[in-house]
This record gives C-alpha cells, sequence and structure tokens, in this order.
C-alpha cells in the first residue's frame, strides 16, 4: 500500500515530478527499514510508477517483501485504492485494521484529512500490489466525488470487489517487461475503472464513515468493550448481540462500519495479542497461553498465531 511513497521519501522526483505524490508521505522510520532490505537484496526492485496527472499516480511493486515491523506513511488526503495479490496480511488506516483473508483483495481509503497507514506483511518472500493515489484536488478537478455527505467528516475505509477489468490491467501493470507507454495506458484505464467501480459501489464498501444513529454506535462499542475486557470467554455473534441489545445481522455491519473488521475478526485478535503477551511478559508455555487466550487446542492457536504475526508463538520462548 505503501511503496510509491518509498519512491518519494528517497528522492524520486525525477521520475515525474514530487507533485505526483502529494498524497503520500513516508515515515523516516520506514526508509531506514526499506534500506534494510535493500542491503540484503542486491537485486531490490524497486515500484514502478505510471503519473495520471499532477496528483495521481499508480504504483506497481512485484519484489521481495518486507516482513519486518509494519511500513507506515501519511496518506494527505483524496482516493488510495490498493490491490493486493500476495505479500499484505492486514492494511491499517488510523486505528482502523482490515484483515486480508483472501488471496486477492481491494482496499479503498477516502479521507479529507491526512490519516497514518500502514501495511502488515505476511511472511511470504515476495510481495505483488498494485496501488492508485488520488489527491483530493486532483478529484476536485476533475469534478470526482467520492466523498458525498462525509466529505466534511472522518475518513472511509473498507474492502472493495476487484472486478474483471482492475483484474486484467492490474496484472498486466505487474509484468516487468511492460514498455513506459503502454503502462501508462493501462495505469490511466486502471484508475478510471477503480473510480467507476468505488463510485457505484461506495455505499456498500465504505465502512469507516458515520453510523446512522448515536445509538448503534454505542451498540457496537458495548459489544468491542465486552471482547476486549476478556477476549478469552466464549464469545459468538448471537451472546454479543444479545448483550448489545442488536440482532445479529445489525451487530455484523454495524461493527464493520464503525471499526473496519468484523467482531470475530476483532475477538481473534485479541486472543492472538492476549496469547503473545502471556508468552512474553509472564513466560507462559505455547499450550498454557493458547488455553489462557480463549484457544480449546494449541495447535489452532499456533497456527493463527503464525498467520497474524507472521512467525511461530514458539520463537517468543527462544
Amino acid at each position: 500500500m505503501d511503496e510509491a511513497g518509498k519512491v518519494e521519501h528517497e528522492g524520486a522526483g525525477a521520475t515525474g515530478g514530487p507533485s505526483v505524490f502529494r498524497a503520500l508521505s513516508m515515515r523516516p522510520s520506514t526508509r531506514s527499514l526499506a534500506q534494510r532490505d535493500e542491503n540484503r537484496h542486491p537485486r531490490f526492485q524497486r515500484p514502478q510508477i505510471a503519473t495520471i496527472a499532477p496528483g495521481a499516480a499508480v504504483s506497481t511493486f512485484a519484489g521481495p517483501n518486507f516482513v519486518g515491523a509494519p511500513e507506515r506513511a501519511v496518506f494527505l488526503g483524496g482516493a488510495l485504492i490498493c490491490l493486493t495479490f500476495s505479500g499484505l496480511r492486514a492494511s491499517r488506516a488510523g486505528s482502523r485494521e482490515i484483515e486480508l483473508s483472501a488471496r486477492e483483495n481491494c482496499v479503498a481509503l477516502l479521507s479529507p484529512q491526512p490519516i497514518e497507514v500502514a501495511s502488515m506483511p505476511t511472511s511470504q518472500k515476495t510481495r505483488r500490489t498494485v496501488a492508485a493515489f488520488i489527491s483530493l484536488e486532483t478529484l476536485d478537478r476533475f469534478d470526482i466525488d467520492l466523498f458525498g455527505s462525509q466529505r466534511d467528516r472522518s475518513e472511509s475505509v473498507g474492502k472493495c470487489r476487484v472486478t474483471p477489468a482492475a483484474r486484467g490491467l492490474a496484472t498486466e501493470l505487474l509484468r516487468p517487461e511492460v514498455s513506459d507507454q503502454v503502462r501508462q495506458l493501462r495505469a490511466e484505464a486502471l484508475v478510471l475503472e477503480l473510480l467507476a467501480e468505488f463510485k457505484t459501489t461506495a455505499p456498500s464498501c465504505r465502512t469507516g464513515g458515520a453510523l446512522q444513529t448515536a445509538t448503534a454506535l454505542a451498540a457496537v462499542r458495548r459489544a468491542r468493550d465486552i471482547i476486549a475486557a476478556d477476549p478469552a470467554m466464549p464469545h459468538s455473534l448471537v451472546s454479543l448481540a444479545d448483550a448489545a441489545g442488536i440482532s445479529v445481522t445489525t451487530l455484523k455491519r454495524d461493527f464493520q462500519r464503525a471499526f473496519g473488521t468484523s467482531p470475530i475478526a476483532f475477538l481473534r485478535k485479541q486472543r492472538l495479542e492476549l496469547g503473545r503477551s502471556l508468552i512474553e511478559s509472564q513466560g507462559l508455555s505455547v499450550s498454557s497461553a493458547a488455553y489462557a487466550c480463549g484457544y480449546d487446542h494449541p495447535g489452532n492457536f499456533t497456527q493463527a498465531f503464525r498467520r497474524h504475526f507472521g512467525f511461530a508463538p514458539s520463537s517468543l520462548r527462544r
């Protein structure tokens, strides 16, 4: 999600001018991480950048995955739409985390204000991502309204459908032999396809906007607080919905809108973080930590832990 920022931070203005990256600015800590990986991989591949217009660009990256700490960037406002084919397990915008459980994902972020975004890598050796950055000024210049009534509110973030056309264009852009002219044309077509799809499905893929009422928000916050207070309890959608005073359908829908993740995914994350804390700070064995954080079988805990953190829980005891 943030490969274009690495190029800009390291002085890639020559590839298209700094105005291309008005929507993204990298943190120095991420630069040092990228530099370490560059030293480790002599054939380090930099992202390929195609400039669509001032303030709009497409970044494509197919190369070594950065498996260290999450890579952070500051998104300065506008639209960021990222297609991930491999190498990332989650994306975060502000306090909202989006789990990338499938192999192929499309994450969209709208924000009228600057916001920190992050990509969390998997343990895979390679990453394949295509990201489109369109600044707020560019959206205004072309009279494209993606925000609607959300323009003066908080960010909106969520998953969107990967259309066959977008998938085909992105796949072609990831090919190393693509010429600059063909890359430019396909990048422009991809941006138009993504914006059209996002505009069409915006109500269903926005998960971070304001909820309908304060009562709905209070209900899902109750469910969230119940999970966070004791993630080891045998929570279920039914029990959480009953405690929040809403239906299961409403719980799933409004929890996703409010926090950018499902109740079950949030529960799983809380359990895994509790398990990690028990191993690191209290010295529990992997099996003891698994049972203590709510898992019925240590093997299931180990498998989920590895998927979430990118390494086995047993490595914490070495």
